[in-house]
């Protein structure tokens, strides 16, 4: 994994956790909600093991944001 990924993994992890909080959204019932177990989701959110494509958009449509925003394409704003 060159600098780059390791930055960009960082970043995914460190939206989809704040998204988490501001939405009020427990890791378990959104990991059951894009079908992995939580013990995986806790691991793809600590950047053990990376998110799919798939799992990707199906937590932008969960979260409310773009994959844009996720993937630090876009800017995260917080309303």
């Amino acid at each position: 994994m060159t600098k780059d990924d390791l930055h960009s993994a960082n970043l995914l992890c460190s939206r989809i956790k704040c998204l988490l909080a501001l939405r009020g959204l427990w890791q378990k019932d959104v990991a059951r909600k894009i079908s992995v177990s939580p013990a995986t989701f806790s691991h793809k959110l600590k950047g053990d093991i990376r998110f799919s494509a798939d799992e990707i958009a199906r937590l932008a449509d969960l979260l409310g944001v773009s994959t844009d925003v996720l993937l630090g394409r876009e800017p995260l704003e917080v309303s």
